[in-house]
């Protein structure tokens, strides 16, 4: 049962990290990437719950970290997505969660990715930020958060029902 709920959580990480890599980076819309490795974390934090959340934020900073091996600080978007995974799972109630608070908190959830790890960035001594960019970024990200929000949550939340049902039996 866990196993088949860890291959679950691995193949939609790893699939929401292909398609971003390999898709939306390069269509080009203004301001930030889609980030629909945020949204994922967030579905599965809400979905199945805090911890595995939080694992899942782990494992897909840790995966897009290998796809996109960028210079810098090692870590920081991981501490930044497993927070992220866990608060969505923890700290939103599984009896309001119509599709207009799961739209905010994704939204939510995509710009305060790129604040913290901008922010945490800086604090550990990063030169490589322009903050000149960082509200564009941070605007665009929610918009795209909230854009796909609708799409994916309730996508990863059947795919979630399906294996708690098979748990269950």
């Amino acid at each position: 049962m866990i196993a088949r709920a860890s291959l679950v959580v691995g193949s939609v990480v790893l699939l929401a990290v292909l398609i971003q890599v390999t898709f939306l980076t390069r269509l080009g819309v203004p301001g930030a990437t889609p980030d629909l490795v945020v949204v994922v974390v967030v579905a599965l934090g809400l979905a199945m719950g805090s911890v595995v959340g939080g694992v899942a934020g782990l494992a897909a900073a840790v995966a897009l970290g290998l796809a996109t091996p960028v210079p810098g600080l090692m870590g920081v978007q991981a501490l930044v997505y497993v927070v992220i995974g866990f608060a969505a799972g923890r700290l939103v109630d599984p009896r309001d969660r119509s599709i207009w608070v799961i739209m905010g908190i994704t939204g939510v959830s995509t710009a305060a990715a790129v604040l913290a790890v901008a922010g945490l960035s800086a604090v550990l001594g990063s030169e490589r930020i322009m903050w000149d960019a960082v509200p564009a970024l941070t605007l665009s990200s929610a918009l795209y958060g909230v854009l796909l929000a609708p799409l994916v949550v309730p996508a990863v939340g059947a795919l979630s029902r399906g294996l708690v049902s098979e748990q269950a039996a």
